[in-house]
């Protein structure tokens, strides 16, 4: 039956190969459900045969065919390998806060005379924000500056010496003790005969004797003054002056320290941010006024004990905030070496330049921190690798070939792969149409693999 079939089929083929050909294959259809699968398996080889040469030289259709297809160019698309580091990121949620914030308060208890600033004025470093009444911090500066003069006054007698002025009057007060001396004595001797020889009392030889001790006193005193005088000042009272000058100008200073209290300045070059004083207000504690430099801003991050060790002090970091539409650069500052009260975490300072004040203080950001890298690396695209039994591999684009390359990755993300071998800087690397490549394979590359 199966002889009979195929003779049919070939006289309608050289009669009306088109037409006839229909017919004949609905036939052979049927035939083959009646006769079994093998008589269609069979019809269906030689109708193949016809369709590409039929008769005997069907086998040689075929091998045309292969070759053919191995021939063919199979379109891919590549990218270029590079050479740089790769990095592994953290990212982290933190609060953006002025990299320096000074809260300002009274130091003394005063009336605010002037407000010279408002919030959000630019000042520099030293600059007035707030004066208040000084005039009773005037006044003792004044008394300070004279209790200073008289010091240094005394200090400068005592260098100098004694004044011949001051000699002679002591000088003089010497005579006039030496000449009441002498007079006590000769009185004591004549009422001492006339009381020997009983006309005095002795009550009245005794006044006599007291006036005579007296008259002695005197004139010791002031011949020990006009010595003393003549000696000038001892190193022991020298000391003593140079004290009370250096007391002096303490006093002289603590006064105008505290006069400086009345005007409170900027101690750093910022924004005014908070003011809470007004003309009239009488000034005791509190803040009063709020200074911040926003030119840079600084970050705190909180990394779990997991991640700490790979961070790296100065390393750089990629901050994106929230409210902003665009990437910022910024560095680790600082990493603290104590978890934070109430977290397993550690907090990690990060300070990004704000140089436009475009960032503001209270903004939240994401920051991405390396934890792991791979310096000096070879990088290529994650959409360029391959796995097989064999481990992962790409293909090379190289003279209009596939070239396949083992690779063994280093590091990895969700875009980019860094390798350790296999593959060099340049090197053009198949990203679209890998799947349909084997080594060896012939390739059209249809862009430049700059995208």
């Amino acid at each position: 039956m199966i002889i009979w079939i195929y003779l049919i089929g070939v006289f309608l083929m050289k009669r009306n190969r088109k037409i006839i050909l229909v017919t004949f294959i609905l036939f052979a259809l049927f035939s083959a459900v009646a006769f079994g699968n093998g008589s269609y398996e069979l019809f269906l080889l030689k109708a193949n045969a016809q369709e590409t040469g039929g008769g005997p030289g069907m086998g040689a259709g075929r091998a045309d065919q292969s070759s053919l297809e191995e021939n063919e160019e199979i379109a891919v698309e590549v990218a270029e390998v590079k050479k740089d580091d790769f990095y592994l990121y953290l990212t982290e949620s933190a609060q953006s806060e002025a990299y320096e914030e000074v809260l300002l308060t009274p130091r003394v208890q005063e009336v605010v005379t002037e407000v010279l600033v408002s919030v959000g004025d630019s000042v520099e470093r030293g600059e007035t924000l707030i004066k208040m009444d000084s005039r009773s911090s005037e006044i003792s500066v004044i008394q300070a500056e004279a209790s200073l003069k008289s010091a240094k006054a005394n200090l400068q007698q005592a260098l100098n010496g004694p004044r011949k002025e001051e000699l002679a009057r002591l000088q003089a007060q010497v005579t006039q003790a030496e000449s009441e001396l002498k007079l006590r004595k000769e009185n004591y001797e004549r009422q001492k005969q006339l009381f020997e020889e009983g006309y005095l009392s002795q009550e009245e030889i005794d006044q006599a004797n007291n006036q005579l001790i007296a008259a002695q006193s005197g004139y010791q005193s002031a011949l020990k003054n006009l010595e003393i005088t003549e000696a000038g000042a001892t190193e022991e009272e020298i000391d003593q002056l140079e004290a009370q000058v250096t007391q002096a100008e303490a006093q002289l200073e603590s006064a105008r320290l505290r006069m400086s209290y009345t005007e409170i300045a900027a101690p750093i070059k910022g924004i005014v941010t908070e003011i809470n004083a007004q003309r009239g207000q009488l000034l005791s504690g509190g803040t009063v006024a709020i200074v911040s430099n926003l030119d840079r801003i600084k970050l705190t991050a909180y990394i779990s004990e997991k991640n700490v060790n790979n961070l790296i002090i100065g390393e750089a970091v990629k901050i994106n905030f929230t409210a902003l539409e665009r990437e910022f650069s910024g560095e680790i500052n600082n990493i603290s070496p104590r978890a934070a009260t109430n977290r397993r975490s550690f907090p990690v300072e990060i300070i990004v330049d704000n140089n436009d004040n475009i960032i503001k203080a209270g903004m939240t950001a994401q920051v991405s921190m390396p934890i792991d890298r791979a310096e000096d690396s070879i990088i290529l695209p994650q959409n360029s690798i391959l796995e097989d039994v064999n481990g992962y591999y790409t293909f090379v684009a190289v003279n209009g070939k596939a070239e396949r390359r083992n690779i063994q990755i280093k590091l990895e993300n969700e875009d980019l792969v860094a390798v350790s071998s296999g593959l060099k800087a340049g090197e053009k690397v198949v990203t679209l149409g890998k799947e349909n490549l084997s080594d060896g394979s012939s390739i059209n590359v249809v862009n430049r693999g700059d995208e």
